[in-house]
């Protein structure tokens, strides 16, 4: 029982991607990078009220990505959006109502490695939608997780209702998550090599410190 050996651990969620992470050197720390064929595939649902409904309206028309999938009737009743379909939705779409869009940057997800040992072994990363079929995190994040970059694969679950989106926003937002609960130190930042490789790097005379950079 329970949410990890329950559900998490090494069987089939909904809502969810797993594939092989790589590094980004740009990416901030509370941020995973995320290819395109997932954000596809992933759906968050978001409630249709007066000031977004026009938005959501033009998601439901586009033909590509990023564009609406489905809508979720007050009733709990599930309706794709077709080409058959579409004009009737759109007639029909109302405040109460939910659209299922595709995965967009800026959007809360949370990011997992197995084994769950340890609360930061799941925390809030916002998306940002890149090329390539590897989720990217920064270098400085991985001691958390106890992730490196030789084939491990990690998973994203959306969160699918306004309260879990904000308790992953305010309580599991990795920035939250800099001092370790287990030693009282910093658990995210440089590492020893990473620290080597700059001074290394800086130090030459051929290399400038903006180049490095």
């Amino acid at each position: 029982e329970g949410r990890i050996r329950h559900n998490l651990a090494g069987k089939r969620v909904n809502f969810s991607s797993r594939t092989v992470v790589s590094p980004h050197p740009l990416i901030q720390l509370n941020e995973v990078g995320v290819p395109l064929e997932v954000a596809e595939n992933l759906t968050v649902p978001e409630k249709v009220t007066k000031e977004n409904i026009e938005r959501l309206k033009e998601l439901i028309k586009k033909e590509s990505y990023p564009k609406a999938l489905s809508i979720i009737r007050p009733d709990g009743k599930r309706k794709k959006i077709t080409e058959d379909t579409k004009e009737q939705i759109l007639e029909e779409l109302d405040i109460g109502y939910a659209v299922e869009r595709q995965l967009q940057d800026g959007d809360i997800v949370l990011f997992n490695r197995h084994p769950s040992l340890h609360r930061m072994s799941i925390m809030g990363h916002f998306v940002k939608i890149l090329p390539g079929r590897t989720f990217r995190i920064h270098p400085g994040v991985c001691f958390p997780y106890n992730a490196d970059f030789d084939g491990d694969e990690m998973n994203i679950h959306v969160p699918q209702t306004e309260e879990a989106r904000a308790e992953a926003k305010i309580l599991l937002n990795v920035n939250q998550h800099l001092i370790s609960p287990k030693f009282n130190a910093n658990v995210i930042g440089c590492v020893e090599d990473a620290i080597t490789g700059l001074y290394l790097l800086t130090s030459a005379k051929e290399i400038s410190k903006e180049d490095a950079t």
